[in-house]
């Protein structure tokens, strides 16, 4: 899934979402208005005066006259008061007017003005979401790559002399493990997956099958992959080395929030993104202490990410994430021999 091509259309997307919220809330309570206005004659009487009263305010406030905008204020202030008794005793309640948005907590705006700044609302976070899986690959992947397509033909039953079992015997204790992910996702003792072995052994293949349960949950997925994944880590670090916070820095937000992310080909981001390994530390601690389950895949053993990564780093993956290893032959391999083998007979 792309994140750093699809942003600038997706932020303008989610703005137009948030614009039409706004809309559809004040539609809605304009109707209100004009039902009350033809049922009680008192009330019409007050919404024209409300409405003339915030005129004259607005006329006061652009000419700066502040004892126009006093004098107006009190009127206005002393109308709506008005108007709230009204309501009350046609037993509509205070707050009948108020606009219905969707998300009380921002207003249907996006952002929430706090102590600290203003910062983006939970909501517009989960849209951000929803909508790069619309437009992702993955809905399109996980109609062919889910569990009902999972083939264990594909792994030999003679057993492995190094790993002491054979490839399809570990995929059965494998499946058992994943079962038990999916089952127990939204328990806080439940750790993560990290899938590592050779290429073309089904890593990513079981990525997605868990993503599709996930997802059938009616849970948020994101599945990036590594390089990806530390492009916007690399963005986040640059923020924070420049002591600048972007309020709608909705793509880190996204991987701290979503229900589930999976990554992808872990290693394969390169040396170059050693230096936000600090980054990946603090995410892979905000994920777990808010418990949000991850899904990791790599082609590398476990020596070969002790030499990619730090103690620390290695550390908190293995706290934090249940290592399956993945032995056998490459699939893709053994496909590409029954094709050769069916054309020659």
């Amino acid at each position: 899934m792309t994140m750093m091509t699809n942003k600038k259309k997706i932020i303008e997307m989610i703005n137009r979402i948030y614009q039409q919220r706004r809309q559809n809330a004040e539609i809605a309570r304009e109707k209100k208005i004009a039902q009350l206005s033809s049922k009680s004659k008192d009330f019409a009487i007050l919404s024209e005066k409300i409405t003339k009263a915030g005129l004259k305010l607005s006329q006061a406030s652009l000419s700066q006259n502040q004892a126009e905008i006093e004098k107006y204020s009190k009127i206005l202030d002393s109308l709506l008061q008005k108007r709230t008794k009204l309501l009350i005793d046609l037993g509509l309640g205070s707050n009948y007017l108020e606009p219905e948005y969707i998300c009380q907590a921002c207003q249907d705006t996006g952002f929430i003005v706090s102590e600290n700044g203003i910062e983006a609302c939970r909501c517009r976070t989960q849209l951000f979401i929803e909508i790069l899986y619309e437009q992702s690959k993955l809905k399109d992947i996980l109609k062919e790559h889910n569990f009902k397509n999972f083939n264990l033909e594909y792994y030999s039953k003679e057993v492995d002399p190094k790993e002491g079992i054979s490839p399809y015997e570990n995929m059965l204790n494998i499946i058992k493990e994943v079962k038990k992910f999916i089952k127990n996702f939204d328990k806080p003792s439940q750790k993560g997956l990290l899938f590592y072995g050779s290429t073309g052994l089904g890593k990513t293949f079981l990525a997605h099958c868990i993503a599709k349960e996930i997802i059938d949950k009616k849970k948020t997925v994101i599945f990036l992959d590594s390089i990806t994944f530390f492009e916007v880590l690399k963005e986040k670090y640059s923020k924070m080395v420049r002591l600048y916070d972007e309020v709608d820095d909705e793509e880190y937000k996204s991987l701290e929030e979503v229900d589930l992310l999976i990554i992808d080909d872990l290693g394969n981001e390169g040396k170059n993104a050693e230096f936000c390994h600090g980054v990946f530390q603090s995410l892979l601690d905000k994920r777990y202490m808010t418990n949000k389950k991850m899904v990791i895949t790599t082609n590398y053993n476990i020596d070969g990410l002790l030499k990619l990564y730090s103690d620390k780093t290695m550390g908190r993956l293995h706290e934090y994430f249940m290592f399956l290893h993945l032995f056998g032959e490459d699939i893709r391999v053994i496909k590409a021999k029954t094709q050769l083998e069916r054309r020659a007979t």
